[in-house]
């Protein structure tokens, strides 16, 4: 057994310098680093062990210093101011778009207002004709209702039926209501007097078609009264509008021979007494509606052109 041994011991001899070269063979791809530096990095010179740190004090505007309560107020407060003006700049700017925007819509309603009030002073004029033409009317029935007189009664029928179309210029008001444009009013007095002019044109307006119910009406009863061929023989003059006759004309139509009346009078008394509802109302519809709408477009002009300087 000892011979094996000795015999097996020459050859781990043998190996260890092939093991040697193997590991101490140089590279081809890694650089070789001496014992020596490796050594150094393992096991450092005792005196960079022993060397002490100093810590540096930092600027107080350092990032990771620790700050005090002025510094934090300082910050706070340049941000707040930073953050407000730009609110304030921002909502200054909304209020002068708004304002030209304000403007715009008093430019128009002005136009449509002084258009509203020509308007309404043809519709007082037609109005206020037509109420002389129900006294005259009226006039003639406590006549004998024939030859001439029958022909002026059934002259004066003619235009107790008509009824002008009368309408508001809403567009202006309706387009910054729906728009949600009331708010760039910031005259709270002119926009009140703005809404009341809306609820008395409604009212206006409500009448108006009221007006139009009882001429419908009137005209069913002249039907009932009058000689079809009389209305045939007028409807050669054409006449458009009141505002058209003259005396020449009215003469034309006196002198047209018509059948005698006497014999409708339950009928003419049913006619003379909606003609006088619709006379009363226009009496009222102009003291109580026309006459203070127009005075109130007055005032919202004045104070448009004044609020917005307009000329």
């Amino acid at each position: 057994m000892q011979e094996e041994e000795k015999k097996d011991s020459p050859q781990s001899k043998d190996d260890s310098p092939q093991q040697n070269e193997q590991l101490n063979s140089p590279s081809t791809d890694e650089p070789i680093v001496p014992a020596a530096e490796i050594s150094e990095i393992i096991n450092p010179p005792s005196d960079i062990k022993d060397m002490e740190v100093h810590h540096h004090t930092h600027d107080p505007a350092a990032p990771h210093h620790k700050k005090n309560w002025k510094s934090y107020f300082w910050e706070f407060l340049m941000l707040f101011l930073a953050i407000t003006l730009g609110f304030l700049v921002e909502n200054q700017r909304e209020h002068y778009i708004e304002h030209l925007r304000a403007k715009e819509f008093a430019k128009s309603l002005i136009k449509d207002l002084e258009s509203d009030k020509l308007s309404s002073d043809s519709h007082q004029i037609k109005s206020e004709r037509y109420i002389v033409f129900v006294d005259s009317l009226l006039q003639v029935s406590k006549r004998k209702l024939e030859g001439k007189d029958a022909a002026v009664f059934s002259f004066y029928t003619r235009f107790l039926y008509w009824t002008e179309a009368f309408s508001w210029n809403r567009a202006t008001f309706e387009q910054i209501k729906n728009s949600g444009s009331l708010r760039y009013f910031k005259n709270y007095s002119l926009l009140e007097k703005l809404m009341k002019y809306e609820a008395m044109v409604n009212q206006t307006e409500a009448e108006f078609s009221n007006h139009q119910i009882r001429g419908n009406t009137l005209l069913n009863s002249i039907n009932e009264i009058i000689d079809p061929s009389y209305h045939q023989l007028l409807s050669k003059y054409r006449i458009a509008s009141i505002d058209s006759l003259s005396p020449a004309l009215t003469e034309n139509y006196f002198s047209i021979k018509t059948e005698s009346l006497e014999p409708k009078r339950d009928k003419i008394m049913v006619l003379l007494n909606m003609a006088i509802v619709q006379q009363r109302n226009l009496r009222f519809n102009i003291d109580s509606r026309l006459k203070p709408t127009k005075l109130l477009a007055d005032e919202l002009i004045n104070e448009l052109k004044n609020e917005y300087h307009l000329k």
